[in-house]
C-alpha cells in the first residue's frame, strides 16, 4: 500500500462506513483477496480480520453501523460551532489570555 493514502474512517458517517464494509465483503466473497480489496478501497489492513472472519461467524449484522456509546455532550451544537470557529480562527491573545496557545483545559 505504498504511496496510497488511507482514508480516515472517523470522518465518514455510519451509513457510509456500513456501505463500504458491505462492498468490501462482497468483493472478497466474489473471489478477490482481502489484501487487494483493502488496498483498492484505501482502508486499514486491520480490516482484513473482519473481512476474512466475522461474516462467516457473525453474519451480515457484524457490518452494520452501531450507535456511538458514551456520555452525551454537555454543550449544544451552536456552542460547539462557536467554539470551533473561535479556536480555529482567533488567537488566545485576542481574548487577553496571558499565553499564546490554546489548551484543552
Amino acid at each position: 500500500m505504498e504511496g496510497m493514502k488511507r482514508r480516515d474512517a472517523r470522518a465518514l458517517d455510519h451509513k457510509t462506513l456500513q456501505e463500504i464494509r458491505i462492498r468490501a465483503v462482497e468483493r472478497v466473497q466474489a473471489g478477490e483477496s482481502p489484501e487487494t480489496v483493502i488496498q483498492a478501497l484505501g482502508l486499514y489492513p486491520k480490516l482484513h480480520l473482519h473481512l476474512a472472519g466475522e461474516i462467516p461467524q457473525r453474519g451480515w449484522g457484524a457490518l452494520k453501523a452501531r450507535a456511538l456509546k458514551g456520555r452525551p455532550m454537555k454543550i449544544k451544537a451552536a456552542q460547539m460551532g462557536w467554539l470551533y470557529r473561535t479556536v480555529t480562527g482567533k488567537s488566545p491573545l485576542q481574548f487577553r489570555f496571558e499565553f499564546a496557545l490554546w489548551t484543552r483545559r
